[in-house]
């Protein structure tokens, strides 16, 4: 695993990082969900959302690249606590992209803690090289850049798997809610001592 080394994401790393995260989050049950499918149409549609991400708010992104390949992108951003949570007002088509990533992104935000805090993600591996210490890698540096700011940490997610993955780094399960069926658990990392 050695030959595998953190860098920093560049402006032109943008829409291969975006295309990354798709791949390696497409499955997941609230891109299922919201999107409403894992092919390659719906994949599409959550590349264009990681690349406005990347784009727009970006803050501090680290790349795992095989050779000149990407491999692994991980966001870390320095929020100041959840703003005022915006009114979901009824669709008038519930198949709705739009009005479904809304209701995503509100829910998720309500959950954000008050104060200074740094949250994690998206944080993503290409399938093809998941198992190989990467996220651990990317998860290890994440530490490092927080307790550095003595600084509480969150992160969400939507599957049961990564609630164990992140509590091996000091993750605890602060609350639980569900987002069109999907199970989403909400995490906190107290600052080091």
């Amino acid at each position: 695993m050695s030959h595998f080394q953190i860098s920093f994401m560049e402006k032109s790393d943008i829409q291969e990082s975006a295309r990354v995260l798709s791949v390696a989050m497409l499955n997941n049950p609230i891109h299922i969900a919201v999107f409403q499918g894992k092919g390659e149409a719906e994949r599409i549609e959550i590349e264009k959302t990681f690349s406005h991400l990347l784009t727009e708010l970006t803050e501090i992104v680290f790349l795992v690249k095989e050779k000149q390949n990407i491999i692994g992108v991980m966001r870390m951003k320095s929020c100041e606590g959840n703003k005022a949570i915006e009114t979901i007002e009824d669709p008038k088509d519930e198949n709705d992209i739009d009005w479904r990533t809304s209701v995503w992104h509100t829910e998720w935000a309500s959950h954000e803690p008050l104060g200074q805090h740094w949250q994690l993600g998206p944080i993503g591996v290409l399938p093809s090289h998941q198992g190989l210490g990467i996220g651990s890698m990317f998860m290890k540096r994440f530490c490092k850049e927080v307790d550095v700011c003595k600084a509480t940490a969150y992160l969400e997610t939507d599957l049961d798997k990564n609630v164990r993955f992140y509590e091996k780094f000091g993750f605890k399960v602060d609350s639980e809610s569900e987002i069109f069926d999907v199970k989403c658990t909400y995490m906190l990392r107290a600052p080091s001592a």
